[in-house]
């Protein structure tokens, strides 16, 4: 090693230190010059082939990427022009929505009217099938009513030949009468004459039938008055000398009566206790002549009007005379007349 800190790698170096010589030391700072400019140039070389690949990597992502943005730019346009397609298609097919809306509410509209009709058409039917059931059955009765005028005009046929017979010996009846007409002719024209006298004459009858019949009806009305009064009398005198009208010793019958909707309601009970039962006005006739036959001191008919009973005068004096004349003991034998 050298005083430099250099090991001497010379060769015959202890000649060395002997003889000092410039050209070796020349050489050896040329070659470390030289090895280093090599290591520098491989060192470029290889920071160069770096840099290449790294221009050609950045280059072709260039191109990738121009591509790619052209691509982009193409895919863009055709999306732009897919969107607008779209919105266009968008706008149509709203506007068909729209359409098919308004067309459904008109097809419901027609639902509704054709549900309508529909239902029309069936009660039409059933009403036609009615009227079928009624012809099938008129055909039927004028089927029979056509047989049985077959069979009347047969009969009439009949008839008819009987009578042209008879026709033709009434035409020799009428020639015989128009021979008789004659002799009549001359009778009518004394008849004539006789009848004027009797018109005459009933002229004159008529006038005292008049008289008679202006007679005949004073006499009625005073007549009608004297019933009057005689009925009047009569039922004063039963009032006077017949003993009063009473349940004691006769067999009780009590009759409800009254009038509701417009029909008449009967309801009856034997005595004064039970419950009333309904009953209509021909088995209340049976009940009550069964009665009379079967009670020998008669019956009491009590005729009660309850409260409401919708009766008018003449209906409940109407009824009360019917129960009274044909089933109380006390109007069997003498009976009022009946008021108006």
């Amino acid at each position: 090693m050298s005083a430099d800190g250099f090991t001497d790698l010379r060769l015959n170096r202890q000649e060395g230190q002997v003889q000092e010589s410039f050209w070796p030391s020349f050489t050896d700072i040329m070659t470390t010059v030289v090895m280093i400019f090599l290591i520098s140039l491989v060192v470029l070389l290889v920071r160069n082939m770096e840099l290449v690949n790294q221009l050609r990597s950045t280059m072709e992502a260039e191109r990738i990427a121009a591509e790619l943005a052209r691509a982009t730019g193409e895919e863009k346009d055709s999306l732009a022009v897919a969107l607008h397609t779209a919105e266009r298609n968008n706008q149509q097919l709203r506007l068909e929505i729209m359409r098919l809306e308004e067309k459904g509410l008109e097809r419901e509209s027609v639902i509704t009217e054709q549900l309508a009709a529909i239902s029309d058409l069936t009660n039409e039917r059933d009403d036609l099938t009615q009227q079928a059931a009624q012809l099938i059955l008129l055909r039927k009765r004028l089927e029979a009513e056509v047989s049985n005028t077959k069979a009347a005009l047969r009969t009439a046929t009949a008839s008819l030949q009987n009578r042209e017979l008879e026709l033709q010996a009434a035409r020799s009846d009428v020639e015989n009468l128009k021979l008789n007409l004659d002799s009549l002719l001359a009778s009518l024209a004394e008849s004539q004459q006789e009848s004027t006298t009797l018109q005459e004459q009933l002229a004159l009858s008529q006038k005292e039938l008049e008289a008679n019949r202006q007679m005949s009806r004073d006499v009625e009305r005073k007549y009608l008055l004297l019933v009057g009064d005689y009925d009047n009398l009569k039922v004063k005198y039963d009032k006077l000398v017949k003993p009063a009208r009473s349940t004691k010793g006769r067999h009780l019958v009590e009759v409800r009566y009254w009038k509701s909707d417009g029909q008449f309601n009967i309801s009856w009970r034997e005595g004064d206790s039970g419950e009333f039962q309904r009953i209509s006005r021909k088995q209340l006739d049976a009940v009550l002549t069964r009665l009379s036959g079967e009670k020998e001191n008669g019956l009491y008919v009590k005729v009660i009007f309850p409260e409401n009973a919708g009766l008018s005068y003449n209906e409940a004096w109407k009824f009360t005379s019917e129960m009274h004349k044909n089933y109380d003991y006390y109007f069997q034998d003498d009976i009022p007349k009946e008021q108006p």
